[in-house]
């Protein structure tokens, strides 16, 4: 009889991912280990890059060394495989890009990587974007990961104006962190919407107003209904001041470009292997209960952004969404029948800061202000919840 452990392999250590892993370890059979894979060379925080692309020192506040120590503790069977992308996906394993032989016990080696065969998968894949939101694909260690935030506080530091395409929540709280940290900055901020934020239909009108407001009043140039045709260009300086024209005929100057829109579901590569397990608009397809909806990924699960589970894609609601997902998996692996389902929010909670002291948030019920949405957020941007992931 084989005493090999059995592995639950868990793909992708943001929100999702790493609250997968902590509850899984609080419960999971000795028979099994957890075999957490991520494409990084370290944990990322990317509520707080932002703030980490503009000011000095920030950057090693979201940034932390991923290992089975710092994950799970000196004592453990658990493995953490960092600086691993997983490139392919089977019913019974999966295919890691690199030879894992010597950090995982039970691997085939294939020409390109490792085979490593599952008792049960949670994808936990997020979504994709552009440096600072996600790390360059080109870092493969910390400290390339430091220094290509050094680089851009150095580039946004001696930039004369900035260009923020992207009214959303990643472009709106790039220019306040801009603001808390240079004020005289000349920035202007450019979205295709009618409001910041909001589609103009959702619980999120207000909050748009008033970031609107706060921006206006701050003396960003904030251009509505109008975009630009951006192919080619990446968030960074431009070679010297340019003039950019607007669909509409405004002209923009900018030394600096900052692409704060654009961002989707990092599943293109799983909808090449199986077509049918993602929908049209870029999510995996699941069931209530996080299974894969599909008969023949039966042991495959999926949480977070990636997933078309109900609720806003956000960090608070794919760590509420990670418990009961990792409580099915066990669930599954003790043979019981119990499974907990998706919840549909009650209400939705949405915060944007605007630096450390502005901003505005929705909470479910009301629209509020700067102070408020200071203290939930901007001040620290939850930076202890993410201390709080680590053991060493």
């Amino acid at each position: 009889m084989s005493t090999e452990l059995k592995n639950v392999v868990v793909i992708g250590a943001a929100t999702a991912g790493i609250t997968v892993v902590q509850t899984l370890a609080k419960s999971l059979p000795p028979t099994h280990r957890i075999v957490l894979i991520e494409a990084n060379p370290v944990a990322y925080w990317s509520i707080g890059a932002l703030r980490a692309s503009v000011a000095p020192g920030f950057e090693t506040k979201v940034v932390h060394d991923l290992n089975g120590k710092t994950v799970f503790g000196a004592e453990t069977r658990h493995v953490v495989l960092a600086g691993t992308r997983v490139v392919d996906l089977h019913p019974e394993y999966v295919i890691v890009s690199r030879d894992v032989s010597g950090e995982l016990s039970g691997v085939e080696r294939t020409e390109n990587g490792s085979k490593v065969a599952v008792d049960r998968v949670i994808l936990a894949v997020g979504s994709d974007y552009g440096f600072p939101m996600r790390i360059d694909p080109s870092a493969t260690t910390k400290e390339d990961v430091l220094e290509q935030f050094r680089k851009t506080q150095k580039e946004v530091a001696a930039a004369q104006e900035i260009l923020v395409v992207g009214g959303g929540p990643t472009g709106v709280e790039f220019v306040g962190e801009v603001l808390d940290e240079h004020p005289n900055k000349v920035v202007t901020l450019l979205t295709r919407g009618s409001l910041l934020v909001s589609n103009g239909k959702d619980d999120l009108v207000g909050v748009g107003k008033k970031l609107l407001a706060q921006l206006q009043e701050k003396g960003v140039r904030v251009i509505l209904d109008d975009s630009l045709e951006l192919e080619g260009q990446k968030t960074g300086p431009l070679d010297g001041q340019k003039t950019f024209t607007t669909k509409n005929g405004k002209e923009i100057k900018a030394d600096f470009l900052m692409i704060g829109s654009g961002g989707k579901s990092n599943t293109a590569w799983i909808k090449k292997i199986d077509f049918d397990l993602v929908d049209d608009k870029g999510l995996i397809k699941t069931t209530s209960t996080f299974n894969l909806d599909s008969s023949k990924w039966g042991k495959y699960y999926a949480v977070g952004d990636a997933a078309n589970t109900p609720g806003l894609k956000t960090s608070q609601m794919a760590g509420k969404h990670a418990v009961p997902c990792a409580q099915n998996v066990l669930a599954a692996i003790k043979g019981e029948k119990e499974t907990k389902k998706a919840a549909v929010p009650s209400a939705n909670f949405f915060v944007v800061p605007l630096g450390r002291k502005g901003g505005a948030s929705y909470m479910g019920v009301m629209t509020v202000g700067g102070w408020p949405t200071g203290m939930i957020k901007g001040k620290d941007l939850f930076l202890g919840m993410f201390e709080g992931w680590f053991k060493a």
